[in-house]
């Protein structure tokens, strides 16, 4: 009976062998939260931390239930590990400039309110696998000495990495973002992957922030926008596929941005040897260089610079910010305007060629201008020095043959305009071949073969360039 009395006495939770705390199953540190006050708990934990630096033990924290605020700022965990693993914080807590001087266990911790980390330094690994954060998490200017593992770890609201150091590998391999996530100003380096899943919702944020030698694997829902402004890319494994109908600016429609961002991409693109991706990003770059030339985003543009100064704190004169002020581009001065001329050259660069990155639409281009021509011609009329007409007849001159070409529409004085032969003579013009068996009439049928002959020159020229580069000009 003794037995039993005393058995029961003591936390169910395994090798705690604490006594039970009043009418609970297990210790004042195990309870649940209704079971204990604030005080009491917190009376309790300062006394535990006294004996685990008196007797230089490791801070072990499985398990627990914190209740209210809980701070540790300034603190240095000092033995070989500190481990929270299981344990659960109700309320917000504070690891604000600590120090975990051996390995720190995070392992299915709870974090139900905001937990920072800011300023915190680990110099051992860090475990938070399968860690859920219910509240905003902060690790602001942390350093991750050692690995640093968040692999299934979910972030349920906004989670900030601001200038947080990595300096061994991290590994987010199945982490969920459901909120808003920070990276700028990060450092992620000789990391092997940094796995990111958002929610719908959500977005990550790369401001800045330095991606040397690491496999970035995204894997976004739509909705979820990236922004790389600014951003670091060296080596960085990344797929189009992930990012393709993602990036921020051009969502949002800042193209002069969006121009940076995928130059950015197509350079790591072509690092890392992915040129199919990097042709993408090329013309991803060019499309929004032509579109920051758009009559109404230079106008957008130059709202948005009205808005910051008018945002600025320094007084300025209304005469003098009038004056200075860029009023808005109207049509008709926007088309004599040199963002007209870009915008156009670009537009006719992408249909003609897709910017040297699409050989398919030199050919299609080429196709459209044979039939203009060939049309063009068909409606003119051509001629052709084997066929003399005699009284409503032709007589063949190789053959001998009579023909009835008059009552068929096709011949008046010596004139051809069927179409099919008008198509072959448009593309023997085109090709610059020549055969001379038709032969364009004196005015506008002269120009016109001229043309279509130094516009086919041109066309295959630019189809050997445009090949050349998408094949093996890289």
């Amino acid at each position: 009976m003794n037995k039993e009395k005393v058995k029961s006495n003591v936390c169910q939770i395994k090798d705690c062998g604490r006594p039970t705390h009043k009418e609970s199953k297990y210790c004042i540190f195990h309870a649940s939260a209704e079971e204990k006050t604030e005080e009491e708990f917190k009376k309790a934990l300062k006394e535990y931390i006294k004996e685990i630096e008196k007797e230089n033990k490791g801070y072990n924290f499985n398990n627990f239930i914190f209740i209210g605020y809980i701070e540790f700022i300034n603190f240095v965990f000092n033995n070989k590990y500190t481990s929270f693993q299981e344990a659960t914080f109700e309320g917000d807590i504070e690891f604000i400039a600590s120090v975990f001087i051996g390995c720190s266990l995070f392992f299915k911790t709870t974090f139900k309110g905001y937990a920072k980390f800011i300023g915190a330094d680990f110099q051992g690994y860090a475990d938070f696998r399968e860690a859920t954060f219910k509240g905003n998490v902060n690790f602001y200017h942390a350093t991750f000495e050692g690995a640093a593992y968040f692999e299934n770890t979910t972030f349920k609201r906004n989670a900030d990495f601001t200038k947080v150091n990595f300096l061994r590998l991290n590994d987010f391999m199945g982490a969920t973002f459901k909120g808003e996530t920070y990276f700028n100003n990060a450092t992620l380096s000789q990391g092997e992957k940094l796995i990111l899943k958002v929610k719908k919702g959500g977005s990550i944020s790369f401001i800045h922030a330095l991606l040397e030698n690491i496999f970035l694997d995204l894997d976004l829902v739509d909705g979820v926008l990236v922004d790389f402004t600014d951003a670091l890319l060296r080596n960085t494994k990344i797929k189009k596929k992930q990012i393709e109908n993602h990036i921020l600016q051009d969502k949002e429609k800042k193209y002069s941005k969006a121009n940076e961002i995928y130059l950015l991409l197509k350079n790591n693109f072509h690092t890392i040897g992915r040129y199919e991706d990097e042709s993408w990003a090329f013309k991803k770059e060019k499309d929004m260089d032509r579109l920051s030339h758009w009559f109404f985003s230079v106008n957008r543009e130059k709202e948005r610079n009205n808005e910051k100064k008018k945002n600025k704190t320094v007084f300025v004169p209304p005469e003098i910010e009038s004056s200075s002020e860029e009023k808005k581009y109207s049509f008709l001065r926007w088309i004599f305007s040199n963002h007209f001329s870009k915008w156009f050259f670009s537009g006719v660069s992408n249909i003609i060629y897709g910017y040297g990155e699409r050989p398919w639409n030199v050919i299609k281009t080429a196709v459209a201008i044979i039939l203009i021509f060939a049309l063009s011609f068909s409606f003119i009329g051509l001629g052709n020095p084997e066929i003399i007409e005699l009284k409503g007849t032709a007589i063949h001159q190789n053959s001998g043959n009579t023909i009835d070409l008059i009552s068929k529409g096709l011949l008046k004085n010596n004139v051809i305009r069927n179409f099919p032969d008008s198509l072959y003579f448009s593309t023997i013009t085109f090709t610059t071949l020549g055969y001379g068996d038709f032969r364009p009439l004196e005015g506008w049928g002269r120009i016109l073969a001229g043309s279509e002959a130094f516009i086919g020159a041109f066309m295959m020229a630019l189809f050997v360039y445009t090949f050349a580069r998408r094949t093996g000009g890289r």
